[in-house]
C-alpha cells in the first residue's frame, strides 16, 4: 500500500486516524498493530506471517541473552543467523546460484532459481530485529517488557517499508507512553504534505525522463540526454526517499511518535564523508555502529581501516540489490571515502565552500549513474555517451513544462541554502510578516498540483522499497 496512492489518503489513513482517536488509551496499542499488520498483509500476506513468527521469536531470544549472560553470545549468534537467512532467501539465493553456475563444468550440475518475489522492505525489517538484539547484548537496551510493544517496534506501519531504521530501546518509552496533541498532529500533517510533494511533484515528474533516458540504446544515447537523465535521477532519488521519509516521520508525529530524521540535505555536502553523514542517515549509522565499529573502526592500522571501509561499503551495495552494479556503487563509495581519509579531508579544508559541493556533487551523479543501471555494459555506454560531447541522438526527451518545473524548483530547493546572499536573505525572509501564510499557499498549491497528479497517473511506488 503506497502512501502517495488515493487508497491510503482517502480511505486508510482517514480511517485509521478516526479510530486511532477515538479509541481509548488502554486500546490504542491494539488497534496500532492491527492496523500496522493491516497494511503490510494488504502487499506482503505471506511474508508478513513469516515475518510475525519471527519477530516472536526474537522476542523470546531477547529475553534469552538478556537473562542467560553466559548462554547470551549463543543466542544472539542464533539470532543474527535466523534473521539473515530470511534475507539472503528472499534478496540473495538467486544472486548467488546464479553466479555460481559458470564456476562449474556444463552438465556437472544443475541449477534451478528460486520463483521468489522479494519482500517490500525485507531489508529493513531484518536490520530493525537484528538491532534490537544486538543492543540488548551490549548491555544498550532491555527487552520489550511486552509482545504487543515488540511487534508494534517492528510493524509500526510509517517506517515499516522503508524505514528510517530505528532502535527500540530510542522508542521503548514513546512505546510505552506518549501524548497525543493537536500540534503534533498539525505538525505530522505538514510533514506529510511536505513528503507527498517531494514524492509525486518531484520525484515522479524526473522519474518519467529517467525512464526514457536510461531505455535509450547506445545508439540513441547522446551526450545531452545522458546529462538530462542523470541530473533527474539525483534530484529523483532524493526526493523519492527523502519524501517517503518525511511522510513516515509526519504520520508517526500524528501518533505521538517522533523518530529521528533520516535527511540532512546531503547534496550540499563538501565530501564523501560529510554526504554520507546527510544521506539516509539511519543506514550510514547502522553500518558505523554494527559492522564498522565491530571490524575495527578507526583503532587500527591505516591499512586495515581501509579495507574496514571497503567491506562496509561494498556490502552497503549488497544490501541495496542482489546486482554486480550495486557491489561496484558500494565500492565506488568506498574509494572516495578512503580519498577523503588519506588526504582529501585536508587539502580542501580552506576551499570555498562552493567548490568542494560542486566537485562531490558531480562525483555523487557519476555514482548514481552506476547506481541506475541494470548492467556493467549499460554503466560504460553510458559513462561513454557523458563525456563525447560530440554524439548526437534523433530521439528527442521532451522537457514539457510540468519537467521544467520539477527540475528547476528541485535545485533550488537543494541549493538555496549555500547561494551567495542566502545567509542575508534568509533572516529577514523568517521576519517577514506574511512567511507563514506564503508558504501555506505555497505549498497547498504544490499539495494541489500532487495529489491531482496522483489520481490521475499509474502505480509509482517508492524507489527503495525494492531494497
Amino acid at each position: 500500500m503506497l502512501f502517495s496512492s488515493v487508497f491510503f489518503i482517502f480511505l486508510f489513513l482517514p480511517l485509521f486516524l478516526l479510530l486511532f482517536f477515538i479509541i481509548g488509551q488502554r486500546y490504542r496499542d491494539y488497534f496500532l498493530l492491527l492496523a500496522s499488520i493491516s497494511f503490510y498483509a494488504w502487499g506482503e500476506p505471506t511474508f508478513c506471517m513469516i515475518a510475525l513468527v519471527s519477530a516472536t521469536i526474537d522476542y523470546a531470544l531477547g529475553h534469552c541473552i538478556f537473562y542467560f549472560k553466559k548462554q547470551a553470545k549463543y543466542y544472539l549468534t542464533l539470532g543474527i543467523i535466523a534473521n539473515l537467512s530470511v534475507l539472503v532467501y528472499y534478496k540473495y539465493i538467486n544472486f548467488f546460484l546464479s553466479n555460481l553456475a559458470p564456476l562449474f563444468p556444463k552438465n556437472s550440475f544443475h541449477f534451478e532459481l528460486f520463483t521468489i518475489a522479494l519482500p517490500i522492505g525485507v531489508s529493513f525489517i531484518v536490520f530493525e530485529k537484528i538491532t534490537y538484539l544486538v543492543d540488548i547484548y551490549r548491555g544498550l537496551g532491555k527487552p520489550a517488557a511486552t509482545i504487543l510493544n515488540y511487534l508494534n517496534y517492528v510493524f509500526l506501519f510509517p517506517k515499516l517499508l522503508a524505514g528510517p531504521i530505528i532502535k527500540y530501546h530510542e522508542i521503548e518509552t514513546q512505546l510505552h507512553h506518549r501524548m497525543l496533541t493537536s500540534d503534533d498532529a498539525a505538525e505530522g500533517f505538514k510533514r506529510f504534505i511536505r513528503g507527498l510533494i517531494k514524492k509525486v511533484f518531484f520525484a515522479d515528474t524526473c522519474g518519467t525522463i529517467v525512464n526514457l533516458v536510461f531505455a535509450l540504446s547506445p545508439s540513441e544515447l547522446s551526450c545531452q540526454s545522458a546529462w538530462l537523465g542523470i541530473v533527474c535521477f539525483t534530484l529523483q532519488i532524493y526526493f523519492d526517499f527523502s519524501g517517503y521519509s518525511d511522510m513516515a516521520l509526519g504520520l508517526s508525529r500524528m501518533m505521538g511518535f517522533r523518530l529521528k530524521e533520516n535527511f540532512n540535505m546531503p547534496y550540499i555536502s563538501g565530501s564523501f564523508t560529510e554526504f554520507w553523514r546527510r544521506w539516509h542517515i539511519s543506514l550510514s549509522t547502522w553500518i558505523r555502529e554494527y559492522l564498522y565499529i565491530p571490524l575495527g573502526g578507526n583503532q587500527v592500522t591505516p591499512s586495515r581501516m581501509m579495507v574496514n571501509l571497503w567491506i562496509c561499503f561494498i556490502l552497503s551495495g549488497l544490501w541495496h540489490g542482489a546486482n554486480w552494479t550495486f557491489i561496484l556503487w558500494g565500492a565506488y563509495n568506498g574509494f572516495f571515502l578512503m580519498l577523503d581519509k588519506f588526504f582529501w579531508l585536508n587539502m580542501t579544508k580552506s576551499w570555498p565552500k562552493m567548490i568542494t559541493v560542486a566537485i562531490t556533487f558531480l562525483l555523487i551523479m557519476l555514482g548514481w549513474v552506476i547506481f541506475r543501471s541494470q548492467s556493467f555494459s549499460q554503466i560504460i555506454y553510458y559513462f561513454s555517451a557523458l563525456f563525447h560531447f560530440s554524439i548526437q541522438s534523433t530521439v528527442f526527451i521532451d522537457i514539457t513544462p510540468d519537467r521544467m518545473t520539477a527540475i528547476l524548483l528541485g535545485l533550488g530547493f537543494i541549493f538555496a541554502t549555500i547561494l551567495p546572499g542566502y545567509k542575508q536573505i534568509n533572516p529577514l525572509y523568517l521576519q517577514w510578516n506574511w512567511r507563514l501564510h506564503f508558504e501555506g499557499f505555497f505549498f497547498g498549491i504544490l499539495g494541489l498540483l500532487s495529489i491531482a497528479k496522483m489520481v490521475g497517473v499509474s502505480y509509482n511506488p517508492f524507489l527503495y522499497f525494492r531494497f
